[in-house]
């Protein structure tokens, strides 16, 4: 999980977006990360969205022709606002905030668990429920390996990082020496 820098107006137009598809948030998240997808693979995409010169009605037809049938009629208004403000660029923030403000309502919490090996699913799992119980909420683990931490994990979540790791309380250890 990178760390992520969602901008105020990203959070904005998520929010929008959260409360114009309450009956189907789920699906729009999905289409959400297609249409995310498309743009994010198609180079010549964001040229002409980023371009100026090109009018904004000829870039509605250009976002019709991609997505028209493919995507929810509310997607592809987003689309086109952003388009009209200059914000193509934000979509993927967007998605990010949306997310975010998505799992927050749903009492679910994006979790890097970092290990110095690889866990097999039952310790994973093990750990996951522990988590769980701990934070009050369903966990989404993001699992990663890092030998460096010698032995122990690593939590981030939120603004939090929780190191349990053995290397952390070694260096702790060398200090008080």
């Amino acid at each position: 999980m990178a760390e992520k820098k969602i901008s105020t107006i990203s959070k904005i137009y998520a929010n929008a977006l959260l409360e114009a598809c309450s009956d189907c948030r789920d699906l729009i998240k999905a289409q959400l990360y297609e249409v995310l997808e498309v743009i994010s693979s198609s180079q010549d995409l964001n040229i002409v969205m980023a371009d100026n010169s090109i009018s904004p009605c000829k870039k509605n037809d250009i976002l019709d022709k991609i997505f028209g049938d493919k995507v929810d009629n509310r997607i592809i208004n987003l689309l086109k606002i952003l388009s009209d403000k200059n914000r193509f660029g934000e979509i993927s923030s967007i998605y990010e905030a949306y997310e975010e403000i998505l799992n927050s309502r749903s009492n679910k919490k994006n979790v890097e668990i970092i290990s110095s090996i690889d866990l097999d699913e039952n310790m994973k799992n093990k750990i996951t429920e522990r988590l769980q119980n701990k934070l009050n909420c369903e966990i989404l683990p993001d699992w990663h390996v890092d030998e460096n931490i010698i032995a122990g994990l690593n939590f981030k979540f939120d603004d939090y990082v929780i190191d349990a790791s053995v290397r952390t309380k070694l260096e702790k250890l060398s200090k008080n020496i």
